[in-house]
């Protein structure tokens, strides 16, 4: 709410989109730790492409155009294979790795965005941006560490003795029998 400023007369409706883009991509995130637990990452991309497919086509249909330029459709194609590649990666991070370990890397999109507002629009954000971004990435350093009770290394590590200890066990047995 420092960034929207809903009490000053320049707010508009129009603000709280990136509010409700936020809840969404929240939203999704959760989906995909759920689903990847069945699912393989390559299939979670493939029905989040057929499911944007018609919202792309509502969308662009009105105005579409076929690029005459080989430079746009090789632009056309490189942003839809990354974009693919993007949701496979983050699909496959929330598939090997817990999402309180995974979600903070999210947050690298805002300084991100900031630099790639500077460098492309020559925006510099406004004092108040500064400090709802602040405050974001203060919270989330502190829930990482509230959450973190252990070390994801330490865990792993036991893990493995543990399961070495089983198996040199079970040899030990197998010996003796």
């Amino acid at each position: 709410m420092l960034v929207l400023q809903p009490w000053s007369d320049g707010f508009m409706w129009a603000s709280l989109l990136p509010v409700a883009a936020a809840f969404f991509w929240a939203s999704a995130s959760l989906m995909t730790k759920f689903t990847v637990s069945r699912d393989t990452p390559t299939t979670l991309v493939f029905y989040l492409l057929v499911l944007m497919l018609p919202f792309n086509l509502a969308f662009g249909l009105p105005k579409f155009e076929l690029p005459s330029d080989w430079h746009v459709w090789a632009l056309l194609i490189a942003i839809g294979g990354l974009t693919a590649f993007a949701q496979w990666a983050i699909a496959k991070a929330y598939s090997v790795a817990d999402a309180s370990f995974v979600q903070p890397f999210d947050h690298i999109k805002l300084p991100l965005n900031v630099l790639a507002g500077f460098i492309v629009f020559g925006w510099v954000p406004p004092g108040m941006l500064w400090v709802g971004s602040a405050l974001i990435i203060a919270s989330v350093i502190f829930v990482t560490h509230y959450e973190r009770r252990q070390n994801p290394v330490e865990v792993l590590w036991e893990e493995a003795q543990h399961e070495a200890e089983l198996k040199g066990n079970k040899q030990l047995n197998n010996q003796s029998n």
